[in-house]
């Protein structure tokens, strides 16, 4: 009797654990936001393929029309190009799987109480990590971001007590830090407050941006802060209108204008 009694409860504590775990194809992988604290990403393409390196045409041209820099090109050629074009580089699969904070601090940026952000860039990463801070810093500086010119200031730290964590990572990187969120390879997402940004969109963009990088890159930035800051997903306003920022427009624009700015 005692042993039998004794199974019963392992068999229910098993059960109890099987239930816990989220199922593949659960709500976890819907493209809505579930939660402002949770994971929180852009979902899957409507097909629920992984795109691949060499896909397509934007490993090979930047989505500003400008030809990706080849191993040859020169430094200075790269370093003349405004931050937000810079690092224009091949997509990846993986890198060293091992982050690393940017060192230094930046001035504050705007007025208002104080947002403290670090940058961090997974190691093994093609393109320079001082691009991907300059892009950063000039995003979230910039008054049409989460600043709106006086509700915050902003600023670059590099301690472990960082508001805000702008990363940039390799897809399988991605996929695990964003886990149970399902990336799927393809999107960002944020997670805490972590803005984990899939190497390939930043280097590739999206087709439906027509070629406009820049745009996009800021729209990357600004949108996956805005869930850090607890932000959650809108719709299109309107046909013709500048899409919001919390807009999932990685899937589509909805008829609206690809827009990257918090307050265009």
């Amino acid at each position: 009797m005692g042993l039998a009694l004794g199974l019963c409860l392992v068999s229910g504590a098993s059960a109890v654990l099987m239930v816990s775990v989220p199922e593949p194809g659960s709500e976890l992988d819907s493209r809505e936001e579930t939660s402002a604290t949770g994971p929180v990403g852009d979902g899957v393409p409507d097909d629920g393929t992984r795109a691949r390196p060499g896909s397509g045409d934007a490993s090979d041209e930047s989505a500003s029309g400008r030809s990706a820099p080849s191993p040859e090109a020169s430094p200075t050629a790269e370093e003349d190009l405004p931050p937000l074009l810079r690092s224009v580089v091949e997509e990846v699969d993986t890198a060293d799987g091992d982050l690393k904070t940017m060192k230094g601090e930046g001035d504050v940026m705007g007025e208002g109480p104080l947002t403290t952000f670090a940058v961090e860039v997974e190691k093994g990463l093609p393109g320079r990590d001082g691009d991907f801070v300059d892009a950063v810093e000039e995003i979230l500086g910039d008054p049409r971001s989460w600043g709106n010119d006086g509700d915050r200031s902003l600023q670059r730290v590099d301690g472990d007590d960082a508001d805000i964590r702008v990363l940039l990572a390799a897809p399988d990187t991605v996929d695990r830090m964003c886990a149970p969120l399902n990336t799927n390879g393809y999107v960002s997402c944020a997670n805490g407050n972590r803005a984990i940004i899939n190497q390939n969109r930043w280097v590739a963009g999206v087709d439906h941006f027509d070629d406009d990088l820049e745009t996009y890159r800021i729209y990357l930035i600004n949108h996956e802060v805005g869930h850090t800051l607890g932000h959650g997903h809108v719709d299109c306003p309107g046909e013709g209108e500048p899409a919001p920022v919390m807009q999932q427009q990685t899937l589509g624009l909805q008829d609206c204008e690809a827009n990257g700015w918090v307050h265009p």
